[in-house]
């Protein structure tokens, strides 16, 4: 916004978000002058294939009757994508099975705004990561390229990875920008709420 260039400005609403970071996600947006657009994962074909599976092969298997009618029972898409993930795996993400931001997040923009855009164009996607979030992002290079097979390239900019959240929480005041207010509630993470990765404190908070 800053440049003054073209850009789209994009949330994955993963289904498990407080109602107070998709309201601040909606004023961010008005605040760069830009309409946020909102995509969430689809998990109702992986639900479906999971229930012709068991139709197929539990009773071959020796599982009864009871338990395939019960299972069936419980697959069900409730258009919510944190629970429809959790109906398919059969299970919740935990911090050693972070299997959430994968497809609630990442899979789900990449359906729903790159394959679409990347057909007509190389892409740069703006990223705002940093490397002192976790573990798993601390050798997160700041560009990145991506080659698929029928596509133009895409990038991945990390703009922010070498940034504290001072840094960014300094950042957006200069701008005249106020943080999530959750952030001023206590919370270190506003994605997912709660996040798998909340602490104690936090679930108090």
């Amino acid at each position: 916004a800053d440049r003054g260039k073209e850009f789209r400005l994009v949330m994955a609403d993963t289904g498990n978000e407080s109602p107070i970071t998709v309201e601040y996600a909606h004023k961010v947006a008005d605040f760069v002058g830009k309409k946020l657009e909102v995509c969430k994962a689809d998990f109702s074909d992986r639900i479906a294939a999971k229930r012709d599976f068991i139709q197929k092969n539990w009773s071959d298997h020796g599982v009864s009757s009871d338990k395939i009618s019960r299972a069936l029972a419980i697959l069900v898409p409730t258009g919510n994508p944190f629970l429809d993930l959790c109906i398919w795996k059969g299970r919740f993400p935990s911090r050693k099975a972070q299997f959430c931001t994968e497809f609630l997040k990442s899979e789900a923009i990449q359906k729903g705004i790159i394959e679409p855009s990347i057909v007509a164009g190389p892409i740069i996607q703006w990223l705002g990561v940093r490397r002192d979030e976790s573990l798993n992002r601390r050798n997160s290079p700041m560009f990145q390229k991506v080659r698929q097979r029928g596509f133009h390239d895409m990038l991945f900019f990390r703009p922010i990875i070498h940034w504290t959240a001072q840094n960014v929480f300094s950042y957006s005041a200069s701008r005249g920008l106020p943080p999530n207010p959750l952030y001023l509630q206590g919370m270190g993470r506003v994605g997912c709420f709660p996040c798998i990765n909340a602490n104690k404190d936090e679930l108090r908070a």
